[in-house]
């Protein structure tokens, strides 16, 4: 998308984008917990899910997450349909992004009156893996500051990772498709604008079967965002 401008117009520029600039990578990360051992696997009763967790430790820890407060959880559990003994995984890693104190951003502004943001790209990689298990997805959501939850007022949906298999980091840069118009674009791009804080939420929410590793491990994932500033 173009300006027109006077032939002899001072600093008018041609591009109404006139610098892209990479954010620094948002780093979240949580711990799962050291335990060892594996899903019982004889059949339990669901009124009595002791069989499940009789002589188990599941003491996930997250006292470890390197940036931004986290809750893990996992607890074993006897499923009603199968009879068999499971692990449910539930981690939340809340963690907000202000860029005034990204020296990109500041650098980039530099006092000038920023008059459009576009969300260029949004990527992510997950450079630390040694979760026990496979993630189906990390479900990434944004919302306005103080957000604490992903159910929370004004927050959206950003997307999903692919699946991560257990152990398996993954080091090149995967893309997000956020639409044009789409709550999330938006929110990004006014919350940048306005230069206010937002709120990155990020969940995974795993079942472990019987027979399977009891969940346990790190993982960390980078947020790699780019804006284009117009001035």
């Amino acid at each position: 998308m173009a300006l027109t401008c006077a032939p002899l117009a001072a600093s008018c520029s041609k591009d109404i984008f006139d610098v892209t600039v990479n954010l620094g990578a948002e780093t979240y990360s949580a711990n799962v917990g050291q335990q060892s051992g594996t899903i019982p696997t004889v059949t339990c009763d669901p009124a009595a899910p002791t069989t499940c967790t009789g002589g188990q430790a599941v003491d996930p820890n997250s006292t470890m997450v390197t940036t931004g407060p986290a809750t893990v959880g996992v607890s074993l559990s006897c499923d009603a349909a199968t009879v068999h003994c499971f692990a449910q995984v539930n981690v939340r890693v809340v963690y907000p992004v202000n860029v005034l104190q990204d020296d990109a951003f500041v650098a980039a502004v530099a006092q000038r009156s920023i008059s459009l943001v576009r969300l260029a790209d949004l990527a992510y990689t997950v450079p630390v893996n040694t979760l026990t298990f496979e993630a189906p997805a990390v479900d990434v959501f944004a919302g306005p500051a103080g957000t604490a939850l992903e159910t929370d007022p004004g927050v959206v949906s950003v997307g999903s990772t692919t699946p991560i298999p257990a152990g398996t980091p993954v080091t090149a840069a995967q893309h997000f498709t956020i639409a044009d118009g789409s709550p999330a674009r938006a929110l990004i791009e006014e919350s940048v604008q306005a230069e206010q804080p937002f709120v990155f939420v990020l969940t995974m929410g795993p079942r472990v079967e019987a027979g399977d590793a009891i969940p346990a491990g790190m993982f960390e994932v980078d947020l790699l965002p780019q804006v284009q500033l117009g001035f």
